[in-house]
């Protein structure tokens, strides 16, 4: 529900292209602003974004319908949102009084109502059955600006007939977007969508296929909704398509035969050279925000269609030098997929699509120059020679940049010495020993996900197989040691497929997992073409879902080949191929590379946000109104409140760096990993290391009637507030154990059990009297050294 204005905003874009056929100057006009965070502002006026967004937004629907709005403009356009988010409230009129909305029952934020934010844009989106009144005020000083959501209730009905009120033959645009208006439904114009959509269905299939496929949630036909079909709502409303090849779209009524089909013909250009021309201009200049965007170039006159894109070249001139924009290192610019990222100061580009292909670049505040080459046989990575178009960007030095300047670095413990002032360590593998310790980790072995052979490669077409030999992975001189190895293999999946390398991955799932915390990884990494060493999380249990619905949190990945660079990343959103992703990059500083040194790369995971470190320094950062779980609408942490578990490995190949494959004496490879240290926030004085000497701390683990606590190897089980109370255990699945426990006053009991082993496993329950009867809990479980708990 949190999504589903957004959504709205993306397919009125995409309706914009489809049908208006936008090309340059709209595009610019789309792409998203600048929202550098400042000092709180007061908001002195407030005027309606848009005539789409008030003051009267007029919605039908069956019981309910969805509403949204961009914000206002703000004291003139002159403050941003984050300028004036603190001194911005919502009320509701309820019988003829404005109250504020936190203080009306029916509404509950992130239920029906909420903030969304999309493409640059944000807003606030309602759910209602309803008109109802809604009015944003100034805390400071009562400016208001009010809005009506006039809903109208409409009655649910069943088709009998069909008419096209566009096409049913339809051409798509370069970018093979194409889209048509809802048909007349039972002859009778004044009946809308909402009226009949439970009885709609929509199926496709190509035009030399004979099968029609639903693609009503069936992401595994490759139709994704809100990514390559979906719905707008601009006049009256319709279906957006997004192409590459001519399919026929079949609308059909699920209780009847009725049925209309439309054509939609993809038209793939002839090329009779691949020399480059400008599509519109070489001179662009930033806007306000200090954004700029270009226009793809023209390809033997004409536009470029997606199967063209991953053969340019884009390069930026930095000093004289020609540098690829995707080396960060060197062009200073970071990829953005996903649009703008408003939580990092970095330069930014991408693409945008609005009828045709083109790159958006933020915040430019300075003079620079831009190339872009196509090979000249047109294949990726052939010779471009002199095919390039230049361009020149007028920066805008008055650009607003976001300021990071509150995200602080963090304290680093030292290589002998653990302990962080305020932090707890509650789990840590310094490989001081001769071999692995498996009560800490789990090999992963294989080149298959779920033996399945279309998963080859890991299902990232990744070039090794997992293996654990101790030539692959070893601890030696105080280091984890994981080596990529020249060793091909085939597999009973596909004998006719060869991993070439070999390689290790090594895991704690369901031994152990962290839900909120730090994580320090101190490691040096191996370079080389297609060289790809991580450090990572899954979720231990998938509660929303496979992968990436129960999220993925990247804590380090490198490319081999950009020495200079590091990322962190976490995906999220529906199941594969729904998903999606934030990454941002950390450059080192000039004579530093993962290379050089070991160097501690770090994770700060916390309820509603994640940030990201290398040697201390904040990188970047990533918040829960980001991030959302489409299987958990509702919930605003989803799906980065569970428990994940730890992952380290090297894999070679693959997608992480456009399927680069180790050049001649890159292999042998290796990761060296000094320690994996997991902390909680306080400890006071250092946080003592859990299996180390001093004084040890206390862990609690349970609530306030029961559970454990353990200090250093000993345990103390209590149970409070009730008459009586019995302790039932066993340790390792030996015999079980039926103790009383001791009483301590006030209702309190407890019972020690000592001297335990790390790695123990201790099952347990209780059975007590909290004084309306006796009751026995269920089974916990313990793992000494593993399970985690909270500072006393």
């Amino acid at each position: 529900m949190r999504r589903s204005y957004s959504s709205e905003k993306r397919l009125v874009s995409k309706v914009w292209c489809l049908f208006l056929a936008v090309v340059m100057v709209a595009s610019v006009g789309l792409l998203p602003a600048s929202k550098a965070q400042a000092a709180a502002t007061t908001i002195t006026s407030m005027d309606y974004f848009s005539p789409a967004d008030g003051p009267v937004i007029s919605k039908s629907g069956v019981g309910q319908a969805s509403y949204g709005f961009v914000m206002p403009i703000f004291n003139g356009g002159s403050a941003t949102l984050q300028d004036v988010i603190q001194d911005l409230g919502v009320n509701v009129r309820v019988g003829g009084n404005w109250i504020d909305i936190d203080s009306v029952s029916r509404f509950v934020y992130n239920q029906n109502w909420g903030h969304w934010s999309d493409g640059g844009f944000n807003g606030y989106w309602f759910t209602i059955s309803e008109t109802t009144e809604i009015q944003l005020f100034s805390k400071a000083n009562g400016v208001t600006l009010n809005y009506t959501l006039q809903f109208q209730n409409i009655n649910r009905t069943t088709i009998t007939a069909m008419t096209p009120t566009q096409g049913p033959e339809i051409t798509a645009g370069f970018t093979g977007g194409a889209g048509f208006t809802y048909p007349i439904f039972n002859n009778d114009p004044a009946i809308p969508y909402e009226a009949v959509a439970d009885d709609l269905k929509v199926y496709v299939k190509p035009v030399n296929s004979s099968e029609w496929i639903d693609i009503d949630n069936n992401a595994a036909s490759g139709w994704i909704y809100d990514r390559n079909f979906g719905q707008f709502t601009d006049g009256g409303g319709g279906y957006w398509f997004t192409v590459t090849e001519s399919i026929h779209v079949k609308l059909e009524s699920k209780t009847s035969s009725a049925n209309v089909i439309y054509t939609i013909i993809f038209n793939e250009p002839v090329r009779n050279s691949y020399m480059i021309t400008p599509y519109e201009g070489t001179t662009f200049t930033a806007d306000n925000s200090g954004a700029i965007g270009i226009p793809l170039p023209k390809i033997d006159g004409g536009a470029p269609i997606a199967s063209e894109l991953g053969n340019f070249v884009y390069q930026i001139n930095r000093n004289g030098q020609w540098v690829d924009l995707s080396d960060s290192a060197q062009s200073g610019f970071s990829y953005s997929a996903n649009g703008y990222n408003n939580m990092s100061d970095a330069n930014q580009w991408g693409y945008w699509s609005d009828y045709i292909y083109g790159l958006w670049f933020q915040p430019i505040q300075e003079d620079m120059q831009i190339r872009i080459g196509y090979p000249l046989n047109g294949q990726a990575g052939g010779n471009i020679g002199d095919n390039y178009v230049y361009y020149t960007f007028i920066g805008n030095p008055n650009a607003p940049r976001p300021d990071v300047s509150d995200q602080e670095d963090i304290p680093l413990s030292t290589p002998d010495n653990p302990n962080i002032e305020g932090m707890t360590l509650i789990w840590h593998d310094e490989f001081n020993g001769t071999q692995l310790d498996h009560s800490k980790w789990n090999y992963e072995v294989g080149y298959y996900l779920n033996d399945d052979p279309n998963t080859w490669g890991w299902g990232n077409a990744e070039l090794q197989h997992y293996t654990d030999s101790t030539q692959n992975i070893f601890v030696q001189g105080g280091n984890l040691n994981i080596r990529a190895l020249e060793d091909p293999k085939t597999f009973p999946q596909d004998p006719g497929r060869v991993a070439p390398y070999s390689s290790g991955k090594i895991n704690t799932k369901d031994k152990f997992t962290l839900q909120y915390g730090r994580v320090d990884f101190r490691a040096k990494l191996p370079t080389g073409n297609g060289v790809w060493p991580a450090f990572w999380m899954l979720p231990q249990d998938n509660v929303y879902g496979t992968w990436a619905s129960s999220g993925e949190i990247d804590i380090m990945e490198a490319r081999g080949r950009l020495p200079g660079t590091s990322t962190g990343a976490v995906h999220f959103g529906g199941q594969w191929p729904s998903n999606t992703h934030l990454s941002g990059e950390y450059h080192f500083p000039e004579g530093q590379t993962i290379a050089n040194d070991y160097h501690v790369y770090s994770v700060v995971w916390e309820e509603d946000n994640i940030k990201w470190y290398v040697d201390g320094k904040f990188f970047f950062k990533v918040t829960r109104e980001q991030w959302y779980s489409l299987a958990a609408p509702n919930n605003p942490n989803a799906p980065f409140d569970q428990p994940f578990y730890l992952i380290v490995n090297l894999a070679l190949g693959g997608t992480f760096d456009g399927g680069r494959a180790p050049n001649p004496g890159d292999i042998p490879a290796t990761l060296q990993v000094d320690y994996v240290r997991v902390y909680k926030e306080g400890g006071g004085g250092g946080g003592q290391n859990p299996d180390g000497p001093g004084s040890p701390s206390t862990i609690v683990i349970g609530d306030e009637v029961r559970g454990l606590k353990r200090t250093g190897d000993d345990l103390l089980f209590y149970v409070n507030g009730a008459t009586f109370a019995d302790l039932h255990y066993k340790i390792n699945n030996g015999g079980q154990l039926n103790v009383a426990m001791h009483p301590t006053g006030n209702g309190s009991f407890t019972y020690p059990v000592n001297n335990l082993q790390h790695g123990d496993t201790v099952e347990y329950f209780f059975t007590y009297n909290p004084g309306q009867g006796a009751l026995d809990t269920p089974w916990f479980t313990y793992v000494h050294g593993v399970t985690q708990g909270r500072p006393e």
